[in-house]
C-alpha cells in the first residue's frame, strides 16, 4: 500500500511531537505511516529544526535499555557496601576518557569490595564483567590469574590479555604486586556515569 503524500495540519502537529519526544524521523514515519519526505516536510513547517549527529547519537544511547539493574532497596550491610565501593573507586578508579567502570587495585579485599559491589548493589550482567592483569615479568602469569579468578569469582575466560612490565628491583619489603595487579571492567557508559553521580553526591556529603 503507497504511503500519503502529506500530513493533515493535526498529523503534521503529531509528528512534531513524536520528534521533539525523541523519536527520529524514520520512526515517525513508520509510526505514522507516512513517507520519509512527508515528516521532513512536516518538521519543516511546523519549525522543527532537524537534530545534529551528535544529539541524534545521544538520543540513541539514551534509549538503549541498561544491562545492569540498580538494586533499590538496600539492607543496612549493602549501603556500607555501596559506600565503601564508591569511595575506593573515587581513590582507584578511572573516570575520564574510558566508556568503562574500571577498578584496578593489588590488594585482595579492596578488590573483593568492589567486585561484591557490582554484584550485589549494580546486579550487572556477570557474563560482561571483564579482568585484566598487570604483572612483572618473571611472575606466574597462569598462577596470578588463577588467584584473582578464585578470589574475585570471575571465570578465567572473562580475563584479558595481561600488561606484562620488565621486571623491577624488589624493594626492602620483598617483590612488589605478589599476584600482579588487577582491573575489574564492566563496559558501560550509563553505569560508569551512576558511579560518578554517586562519588559526587558523597563528596558533597562529606565536604559540607
Amino acid at each position: 500500500m503507497p504511503f500519503p503524500a502529506a500530513l493533515s495540519p493535526e498529523r503534521q502537529q503529531e509528528a512534531a511531537r513524536l520528534y521533539r519526544s525523541g523519536l527520529s524521523a524514520r520512526q515517525v514515519s513508520e509510526k505514522l505511516g507516512v513517507s520519509l519526505d512527508a515528516t521532513f516536510y512536516a518538521l519543516r513547517r511546523q519549525k522543527v529544526p532537524r537534530r545534529s549527529i551528535v544529539e541524534s547519537n545521544r538520543l540513541r544511547f539514551e534509549a538503549k535499555p541498561l544491562s545492569y539493574t540498580l538494586k533499590q532497596k538496600l539492607t543496612e550491610g549493602e549501603e556500607r557496601l555501596k559506600l565503601a565501593a564508591i569511595l575506593l573507586y573515587w581513590a582507584e578508579g578511572y573516570k575520564v576518557g574510558n566508556h568503562s567502570v574500571d577498578f584496578a587495585n593489588s590488594d585482595v579485599e579492596m578488590a573483593q569490595i568492589f567486585r561484591r559491589f557490582l554484584s550485589e548493589v549494580c546486579q550487572v550482567d556477570e557474563s560482561r564483567i571483564r579482568a585484566a592483569l598487570y604483572c612483572y615479568e618473571g611472575q606466574d602469569i597462569a598462577a596470578c590469574t588463577r588467584f584473582w579468578s578464585r578470589a574475585l569469582h570471575i571465570p578465567e575466560r572473562q580475563f584479558t590479555k595481561p600488561y606484562i612490565k620488565k621486571a623491577a628491583a624488589p624493594g626492602p619489603r620483598g617483590p612488589r604486586m605478589t599476584h600482579g595487579l588487577v582491573h575489574i571492567r564492566y563496559c558501560d557508559k550509563k553505569l560508569l556515569r551512576q558511579v560518578l553521580e554517586w562519588i559526587d553526591e558523597y563528596r558533597q556529603e562529606l565536604t559540607k
